[in-house]
């Protein structure tokens, strides 16, 4: 929801003509590779500095497409490694989780941190595979609408890193409400696919 109200056509057009000077795709792969540095970040232990390469690797997450649109390079290949580079960097930013101090035992943490990935990997997934078996036609996923999309988890995943330095308790509670908004998008994601289905039959 984050980015249907902070982007706009014209911010769009100043970010598209001002990283211009590199390809999209080659701002989708720096993306992937500043993911994996701030990975490393974190595991040495640098977590305030890893969080903010994170922020870095998003960032350049969201020039790529529209770099893409203003200079008319989109394309359904450029599309496809945007789609795959988000979920490396996403599989990362939560892989960093297990290298952070949280008030639960190992074994019921790491349970918690498989199922916040596989939460935080599905909604696109079910949009893609929606689109893709035909039950609801939606290439600019607005038909299946999400309580989350990437800006709003990812926000709350670099606050679990940055409040984590400081308070563990305050870091794990931000933890679990963003394991409760990728549930429930989860769950809304795959109501809404029966719900809409009924308008698109074969």
């Amino acid at each position: 929801m984050i980015k249907e109200f902070v982007t706009t056509p014209a911010l769009e057009r100043s970010i598209g003509k001002s990283f211009r000077f590199l390809s999209p795709n080659t701002w989708t792969t720096l993306s992937l590779f500043t993911g994996f540095f701030a990975f490393w970040l974190i595991i040495d232990g640098y977590i305030v500095v890893g969080m903010i390469v994170f922020l870095l690797s998003t960032l350049m997450d969201m020039i790529d497409g529209k770099v893409a649109r203003y200079t008319n390079q989109a394309t359904p290949l450029g599309a496809f490694w945007d789609g795959t580079v988000d979920r490396v960097v996403d599989m990362l930013l939560i892989l960093a989780f297990f290298f952070l101090d949280f008030p639960v035992q190992p074994l019921y943490l790491h349970i918690f941190l498989f199922l916040l990935l596989f939460f935080t990997l599905m909604p696109p997934f079910i949009v893609a595979y929606a689109n893709h078996r035909l039950a609801v036609p939606d290439p600019t996923e607005k038909v299946v609408w999400r309580f989350a999309f990437r800006p709003e988890y990812i926000f709350l995943f670099l606050l679990v890193i940055l409040l984590n330095k400081y308070s563990v308790n305050a870091s794990f509670y931000i933890l679990c409400a963003g394991f409760v908004l990728m549930l429930a998008t989860c769950i809304q994601a795959t109501i809404l696919v029966f719900v809409k289905s009924a308008n698109y039959k074969l």
